[in-house]
């Protein structure tokens, strides 16, 4: 039987310096995704091998010719813990916000990582609420899917992230927030938003990758992301995890495989950079207790042209993912928050996480917006409009009034239910769409306050009612609603 061999003696010397590409010759033993230390502590890890070099990439420092490489003893990079609530951490897992150091590290580096199988998949049940009436009843997201997000730049993407981020956080979820090639103004902007004035008992985690780093390190982002992510999911924790943004991430694949003289595919991207993202998606999920319970929901964002979402990169998330919410800069430019467009948006697992009102509302305000845009389009050909065709007009102006709200005002998902029920049990039967925006409001503050109407908003995320039922009891309370929405 051959004697293991010891690694701790084995020596590699860099015999060629690509920028942060390395052919390193010695290291006999070395395994693609080995952790190569030099003789300052300086990190590398194993990209490729051959009959005579290693091909490494330098993680934290550029490396010259002669300089020499050995096998990390210990491959724990990470802290994980408590201590890394409210704190911007890098790619390897260190500091980055001058606040003090970590405890010592207790998470070792895994590059390639299983996910888990469906034997310790829950089915998924829970949702996820982010305080946007478009998204938790039109667009509903489920704790362990996968919902890609994506539309130009200035779109209100990053609104929507940050206000997600915010309510998970106020909830106890776990969310790690990546930020994946943004220059450092970008960074600020995204701590500033869900660090800075977040609560001492937020469980928020920045990773950044930010621009001015190697190709190498910036690469590594979402699969450490996911690393942490999997460490506290462990532990039962609920994690959200936001990768922002995967386009980034794709040009920086891209890069490093046109460096090491790999073969280009489509649009020159790697071949393998649909199995990339693929890869990193399957490890979201709702789990067993077998390996921890918990769950890990991916937000990941994809940034692209103004008219072009065809593009390799975007479709190929799309692929992988459970749906995508589309945002839109010419709603946004209006002034319209959320500027998510509804049509071109969609959700394949979420509806099975929404209450039974929830998935009943839901369907009545898709086939009411649609009724209501294709009217639309006929009035612009026609002033005469009857009676049926006007009060549609009024009511899908109200509906769209409604499902408007500013940013970072989160609404309670059974307030939400209310709030559509009034417009289909009359209650704004008499009222227009401009009132509805002066009052609205005061009408959902006392929706969400008024003590009379609690029992109301916790039987609506019940089983207990039918859509029937539900508008009857809304129109017993109609008098009392209407206290809120009259004139002061």
């Amino acid at each position: 039987m051959r004697p293991a061999l010891d690694r701790s003696t084995e020596t590699g010397v860099v015999v060629k310096a690509k920028r942060y590409l390395l052919t390193i010759a010695g290291l006999p033993s070395a395994r693609v995704n080995d952790i190569l230390l030099d003789e300052k502590d300086q990190y590398a890890i194993v990209r490729a091998l051959s009959d005579e070099y290693v091909y490494a990439l330098a993680l934290t420092s550029v490396s010259q010719p002669g300089d020499r490489y050995r096998f990390a003893a210990d491959t724990k990079l990470y802290s994980g813990g408590d201590h890394l609530f409210g704190r911007v951490i890098d790619t390897l897992g260190r500091p980055v916000d001058n606040r003090g150091s970590f405890p010592p590290p207790n998470v070792a580096f895994k590059l390639e990582v299983e996910a888990p199988g469906i034997e310790v998949r829950r089915h998924i049940h829970e949702q996820l609420q982010t305080g946007i009436t478009t998204v938790d009843t039109l667009i509903p997201i489920a704790k362990g899917q996968r919902q890609l997000v994506f539309g130009p730049m200035r779109s209100g993407k990053s609104t929507f992230l940050t206000q997600t981020v915010r309510e998970q956080a106020a909830a106890g979820t776990v969310c790690i927030y990546a930020v994946i090639g943004k220059p450092i103004t970008g960074l600020r902007k995204i701590t500033d938003s869900i660090i800075k004035d977040a609560s001492p008992e937020s469980k928020v985690v920045v990773l950044a990758a930010v621009s001015d780093e190697p190709a190498s390190v910036i690469a590594l982002a979402p699969s450490v992301a996911f690393l942490l992510a999997e460490y506290f999911q462990s532990q039962g924790e609920d994690v959200l995890v936001v990768l922002d943004d995967l386009d980034a991430h794709a040009k920086y694949l891209r890069e490093i495989a046109l460096l090491e003289g790999r073969l280009p595919s489509t649009e020159s991207y790697p071949g393998d950079i649909f199995y990339q993202h693929a890869h990193l998606m399957e490890r979201s999920g709702h789990f067993t207790d077998e390996i921890g319970g918990g769950s890990i929901t991916a937000l990941p964002v994809i940034q692209t042209d103004l008219k072009n979402f065809s593009d390799l990169i975007p479709t190929n998330v799309m692929a992988c993912t459970d749906g995508h919410l589309s945002f839109s800069p010419t709603m946004r430019a209006q002034g319209v928050y959320p500027s998510i467009n509804i049509p071109e948006s969609v959700t394949r697992v979420g509806r099975q996480a929404q209450a039974r009102l929830q998935k009943q509302a839901t369907r009545r305000v898709l086939r009411l917006l649609g009724q209501y845009r294709a009217q639309q389009e006929y009035a612009k050909f026609s002033s005469d409009l009857n009676e049926q065709a006007q009060q549609l007009l009024q009511t899908g102006a109200i509906i769209e009034t409604l499902l408007q709200q500013p940013p970072y005002e989160g609404i309670d998902r059974a307030v939400q239910v209310i709030a559509i029920g009034l417009v289909f049990s009359g209650f704004f039967d008499t009222m227009d769409a401009r009132v509805v925006q002066e009052r609205r409001a005061a009408l959902l503050q006392g929706l969400s306050e008024d003590d009379a109407l609690s029992a109301l908003r916790e039987t609506v995320m019940t089983e207990q009612w039918t859509w029937e039922q539900f508008v009857t009891e809304l129109q017993s309370h109609h008098d009392a609603i209407k206290t809120y929405v009259s004139d002061p």
